[in-house]
């Protein structure tokens, strides 16, 4: 059984949201992920039932995208707003059986102390761990380069293991996104094993560039190796914008992993 999980909002993100569970499953794909889907959630949750995929993780509302925001756990006066958007992955999360809702940490806002900002996330991230572990799911952080999200919090995968290791709770774990550490400067083969005692899921695109494996300098085969060598048991997002041909399956299986079946 293959490792991969699509995707949705990069994979098939051209697509109305609706539409991506059954896309990714017409494509050989049977685990999914998403980032927040908005107001077309209980939508989102009735395609994901309706193509019988699994699914990996879904995101919390971090605000709008486009503009540049990436969450705000950070500023302590938006603590209702990240409880109400909390209290909505989770619903969503429960509804198609997700196991992880991936919480962006939020970009460095000006006049307050980057460490009054990072005491203010990990008392935000207490309490929430707080319901996670009443709802039955675990919160990931993420780390976002500083290159593509200029003041990013937790630009690397050594902030984002502080912050797991300030919270201490066993429902908070790291999402290691091999895009997101080759951009801030690390190499994820040899990088990523520093943090086999704390990732709860991982997410690949090449870099430069996000696109697709082989595009860039991130050696998928190698680091798929990396992840084998520490025993990550889980899935492996694939987080990249496709170009040209559509998206399949069968093809990344055949190039970067054994054929689906095979024996060691």
């Amino acid at each position: 059984m293959t490792r991969f999980s699509a995707h949705l909002s990069t994979l098939f993100g051209e697509l109305p949201v609706a539409d991506r569970p059954a896309a990714a499953a017409a494509a050989g794909f049977r685990s999914i992920e998403s980032w927040w889907p908005g107001e077309e959630a209980q939508a989102f949750v009735a395609a994901v039932h309706a193509a019988g995929v699994e699914v990996a993780c879904v995101n919390m509302d971090g605000g709008d995208l486009a503009q540049g925001e990436r969450g705000f756990l950070n500023v302590a006066s938006s603590r209702r707003e990240n409880l109400v958007a909390f209290a909505a992955v989770v619903d969503v999360a429960r509804q198609v059986d997700a196991a992880f809702v991936n919480v962006l940490v939020g970009r460095a806002v000006t006049g307050i102390s980057l460490s009054s900002q990072w005491d203010v996330a990990v008392g935000m991230l207490r309490e929430l761990a707080g319901h996670a572990a009443s709802a039955g799911v675990t919160i990931l952080i993420e780390h976002l380069n500083d290159v593509d999200v200029p003041g990013a919090l937790v630009s690397t995968p050594k902030a984002a293991a502080g912050l797991v290791e300030a919270v201490g709770s066993d429902h908070v774990r790291l999402l290691y996104d091999a895009y997101h550490a080759a951009m801030a400067g690390m190499d994820p083969v040899r990088d990523v094993g520093a943090y086999a005692g704390m990732i709860g899921h991982v997410q690949y695109a090449d870099a430069p560039g996000r696109g697709a494996p082989g595009t860039g300098t991130v050696d998928l085969r190698a680091f798929l190796a990396a992840l084998d060598a520490i025993h990550y048991p889980g899935k492996v997002g694939l987080e990249f914008i496709p170009s040209g041909e559509p998206i399949r399956l069968e093809p990344l299986v055949a190039a970067y992993e054994q054929p689906i079946g095979a024996t060691t």
